[in-house]
């Protein structure tokens, strides 16, 4: 046994049904006869005039209208007189251009702060330039025949740090922003130090085995006689 899910107003006819509906699509704005065309000029069949992009705009507004007026799907098309499939149609188109203006919303707000933190890390950075000191010091050095003589160097006090927490605050923020706080560098392939000498020692291993394999090639007596014979034909050139 299926259930449908009951819509959340119920009418004791479909006259009272068709009324409230109406009733929200003048509170909304619509005109009489904007209500009359959607629901008994255009469309699809014979004498049928065919949407166009004014009247299936018309019918989505409507569509939302009555949507936010807590009727289901079966009452804004008793409403409308669509189809339920054209109701559903419509419903979805609504939904992602809400999420399309939700999302751009966010972009715009997004965009907004990222401006607001990299002035305010300019600001604090131009800040922290403005509070570095400079001095100028005086220092005097060994007498030479009766005269004094001095260096003079100039000295540049830190400036004040809390400008620098500021600007590093705000680049924490535009990374936040941006998507990038929850990036995480992949950890190292690191091995213990009982690997590294496993492998040192097969590597030293191999390395021994092939000088001892060649030593063993050049000491045998076919290399002997191959070293013999290139010996004579060397002479005899």
């Amino acid at each position: 046994m299926v259930v449908m899910a009951k819509p959340e107003i119920s009418f004791p006819s479909s006259e009272e049904e068709l009324n409230y509906g109406v009733k929200t699509l003048l509170e909304a704005g619509f005109s009489i006869k904007q209500i009359d065309r959607i629901r008994n000029e255009v469309g699809v069949g014979n004498g049928k005039i065919p949407y166009n992009k004014e009247t299936v705009g018309h019918r989505r507004h409507m569509t939302a209208e009555l949507l936010a007026a807590s009727l289901s799907n079966r009452q804004i098309a008793n409403v409308l007189n669509l189809s339920k499939e054209t109701v559903s149609t419509d419903r979805n188109e609504i939904r992602k251009l809400y999420t399309e203006e939700i999302l751009k919303s966010a972009d715009v707000h997004r965009a907004r702060l990222l401006k607001e933190q990299m002035e305010l890390k300019n600001i604090a950075m131009n800040s922290f330039q403005e509070s570095r000191i400079k001095r100028i010091v005086t220092t005097s050095s060994s007498r030479e025949a009766d005269e004094e003589s001095s260096i003079i160097r100039t000295e540049t006090i830190a400036g004040d740090s809390s400008f620098l927490n500021v600007a590093k605050n705000c680049l924490v923020e535009q990374a936040k922003l941006l998507g990038l706080h929850g990036l995480h560098p992949q950890p190292e392939d690191k091995k213990d130090y009982k690997s590294f000498l496993d492998d040192l020692a097969k590597t030293v291993g191999d390395i021994k085995e092939r000088e001892a394999n060649a030593g063993a090639i050049e000491a045998s007596p076919m290399a002997s006689a191959a070293v013999e014979e290139e010996s004579a034909v060397a002479e005899e050139a």
